[in-house]
């Protein structure tokens, strides 16, 4: 019986994929590109560490989709990025209010870095 076709021809590292075996899984399934997990330590650039339905700018009654019928304030209210601070580490908060998400941008640590991936 032939494997069933993943529905999407490239995983980015949300997909998780850290083994050689998850690997190999997706390519029966046709998958062409498969980006590592970022657990592997390979994306040095600013990425999405976390997305949450939980959105600060709803919290703080910033949401442009909550401020949608208040007169005087319909259309003024953005979604502009803002930044979350935890000790010496930022994080820049993107906002997509299509999709009613908040996406945590960041880097990897340089603590887990220098930890490097764990023997598989």
């Amino acid at each position: 019986m032939p494997a069933t076709t993943y529905p999407d021809l490239a995983i980015s590292y949300l997909g998780n994929v850290y083994n050689s075996a998850a690997r190999r899984f997706y390519q029966r399934h046709g998958v062409r590109l498969i980006e590592a997990a970022f657990e592997a330590h390979q994306e040095r650039n600013d990425i999405s560490l976390m997305i949450t339905k939980h959105c600060l700018r709803f919290s703080f009654n910033l949401c442009p989709k909550q401020a949608k019928g208040i007169e005087g304030v319909q259309g003024q209210v953005r979604a502009d990025a803002m930044t979350l601070v935890d000790g010496n580490n930022s994080y820049r908060l993107e906002f997509d209010c299509r999709a009613c998400e908040m996406h945590v941008i960041g880097k990897i640590s340089n603590h887990v870095l220098n930890g490097g991936p764990p023997s598989a």
